[in-house]
């Protein structure tokens, strides 16, 4: 009988609207419906900007990384290896002066590795930082290639 009982208890927790566990469930369901409703754009379509993006043509690839909260001083760029590394990290701390004692904590952080093809110049990779927006232009040198017709004996 005792466990019958504990399930009815269960049972009305998730009914009960002062629960707990109705309060989450509410809260999970409308992040839920926020982050729907964030994608959704008018007319039914669905849209999600990625935060990079990459151009090639002939001559360049261009890329872009949202890296919001970041200054030049938080970014650091290099090549390893014909591997473009691109790191960011921004933290702070502000001692609360409000009567409750919690301070401020922000950080912001990224980490990309991102293998380029073996016709970019590497020694001439530009980068600038611009409104929380990190632009990388990669020169590609033309490669000619050589076509021999082999001889079938």
């Amino acid at each position: 009988m005792k466990q019958g009982k504990s399930n009815a208890m269960l049972h009305a927790g998730l009914i009960d609207s002062l629960s707990p566990m109705r309060t989450m469930r509410q809260m999970l369901d409308t992040m839920d419906r926020l982050f729907e409703d964030a994608m959704t754009m008018p007319g039914g379509t669905t849209e999600v900007r990625s935060p990079w993006d990459v151009i090639e043509d002939d001559n360049e690839i261009k890329m872009r990384f949202d890296m919001p909260g970041l200054s030049r001083d938080d970014v650091k760029v290099s090549i390893e290896d014909r591997i473009l590394v691109i790191k960011g990290e921004h933290k702070s701390e502000e001692n609360g002066e409000n009567n409750n004692n919690w301070g401020k904590r922000s950080i912001s952080s990224y980490n990309s590795r991102i293998k380029l093809p073996d016709n970019c110049e590497i020694n001439k990779i530009k980068a600038e930082l611009k409104n929380g927006v990190l632009y990388v232009n990669v020169p590609k040198v033309k490669v000619e290639r050589k076509v021999i017709d082999v001889q079938i004996e």
